[in-house]
């Protein structure tokens, strides 16, 4: 899969954006249709309960920055970093975020950084 990088002002802007909506959110994974759903998790890896319209807003802002992202797989945005990883299977450690207490991120699914430096 193709690796994109974004500006740091892309990445700012979307954090920010995100940030406004869910200040304490470190994770969005979204999912594939026909499931089509988005949930942000906590540092201490809950999930954040925000309604579908709010849900639905931030998984088209990830989308429209990661445009060439394979969106038919489930994938996770680390906020902090900025990268965009392919979701886990069900089956592997990290599907359930505290699995591994890192919310499943590993370097092999990594498909995109916002700040431009490279995957």
């Amino acid at each position: 899969m193709s690796q994109n990088n974004l500006t740091s002002s892309t990445r700012e802007c979307l954090g920010g954006a995100i940030r406004e909506i869910a200040p304490t959110a470190v994770l969005v994974r979204l999912f594939p249709e026909p499931r089509a759903a988005t949930y942000l998790f906590d540092p201490d890896f809950y999930r954040r309960s925000l309604d579908r319209k709010v849900e639905e807003g931030v998984a088209r802002l990830i989308r429209r920055t990661f445009d060439g992202a394979d969106w038919r797989l489930a994938h996770d945005l680390y906020l902090p970093t900025g990268e965009l990883y392919i979701t886990p299977d069900p089956r592997q450690t990290g599907y359930i975020p505290e699995d591994d207490l890192s919310f499943g991120l590993a370097p092999a699914r990594l498909v995109a950084i916002l700040d431009g430096t490279g995957a």
